[in-house]
């Protein structure tokens, strides 16, 4: 019995290839430029809805180092940590609710930018450990995290993102001329 002949794969390079450097090159540049908007947007959302305008250079510089960082960590597996391969680390949308929420708890309470730092990093550490204790347990959370409960959980993130998208189509927060005719003019000319 003869066995059956593949189908030939639209794959360009298997997992052991190594392509021309300047391919190499190209697709890196592309890959960390498309990162950016990823890195990036959850910092500035933070900034802008807590009113931390004067500390999104540095809210943006953390974000870029701790996923420069991450993804060292990814690909050289220090001590056993990480995949061995180049996975790129970065911020997440998922934790904007939390992070939004304290910020947002301290500034009503009169706290100083700061204050709302400091929440907002004691939030993220904590966050950070709860997923340290919680990765040693994948194979049994599998059972409970199914591929439904992970598609509602991504879909409810894209929901909650939904007011944000708006507000900065409508021209920001406590934008003056918010909704005004000709920002929803020039947005719709960008698009």
């Amino acid at each position: 019995m003869q066995p059956e002949s593949s189908t030939p794969s639209d794959l360009i390079y298997g997992l052991n290839d190594r392509p021309k450097p300047l391919a190499a090159i190209l697709a890196a540049l592309q890959h960390v430029l498309a990162s950016f908007v990823g890195i990036i947007t959850p910092p500035l959302v933070i900034g802008s809805a807590l009113g931390l305008t004067a500390y999104l250079p540095y809210l943006i510089s953390m974000a870029l180092m701790v996923s420069g960082v991450g993804t060292f960590i990814q690909a050289r597996r220090p001590f056993g940590i990480g995949a061995g391969m180049i996975c790129l680390q970065g911020t997440s949308f998922a934790f904007l609710g939390a992070v939004l929420s304290a910020g947002f708890l301290v500034k009503q309470r009169g706290g100083s930018p700061e204050d709302i730092l400091a929440m907002i990093f004691g939030v993220c550490f904590f966050g950070a450990v709860v997923q340290i204790v919680l990765s040693r347990f994948i194979g049994q959370l599998r059972r409970v995290i199914t591929p439904l409960v992970t598609g509602i959980v991504i879909t409810l993130i894209g929901i909650s993102l939904i007011k944000v998208g708006i507000t900065d189509l409508g021209g920001g927060f406590n934008a003056a001329d918010f909704g005004a005719r000709e920002i929803w003019r020039w947005a719709c000319s960008c698009c």
